[in-house]
């Protein structure tokens, strides 16, 4: 009834659908508040596979089309400390590459985190100074025994050879 009152346009062309239903039912603030999640946003407690993907959808849902650079730099900024000091140390073409590596990066990091509590005794978390200490408990020192002179006659010491062989 509004197209044959002329209020509404005919939608022959999907742009033009996606444009009707856009002002339709999103609200105008809507693109405002997605530009603010997307400059927030950064990976936290996530993991990296989850965080990629949230800023793909965000992306998305801005209908916002950066260059290739930019998302690199984007997603970059957004990674957790340790895995971004890995990153740049490596080269990379693409963002598929940089995620691949990125996942490869946290996987790591996620093992070495597993060990470190899977070998929770003092041996592996103690400085080299209490790792000396505890090896030289576990192992029975004789060195009493050998710094001390035998005497006995038939057992000279050498200052008593040496004694015995001047002339």
């Amino acid at each position: 009834m509004e197209i044959e009152l002329n209020k509404r346009l005919v939608v022959v062309y999907w742009h033009d659908l996606k444009l009707c239903m856009h002002s339709q039912f999103v609200p105008p603030h809507n693109r405002k508040e997605l530009l603010l999640k997307l400059q927030r946003l950064h990976e936290g407690p996530r993991s990296v596979d989850e965080y990629f993907k949230d800023l793909e959808v965000t992306l998305t849902k801005i209908n916002m089309h950066e260059s290739e650079e930019s998302k690199i730099a984007r997603f970059v900024s957004g990674l957790k400390r340790e895995i971004q000091n890995v990153e740049e140390l490596y080269e990379y073409t693409s963002l598929e590459k940089l995620v691949h590596l990125a996942i490869k990066v946290e996987s790591q990091l996620l093992r070495k985190i597993s060990f470190k509590h899977t070998h929770n005794d003092n041996f592996y978390n103690s400085s080299w100074k209490d790792k000396k200490k505890f090896h030289n408990q576990d192992i029975p020192s004789n060195s009493s025994k050998e710094s001390t002179p035998q005497t006995s006659k038939d057992n000279p010491s050498p200052s008593r050879i040496n004694h015995q062989l001047k002339p």
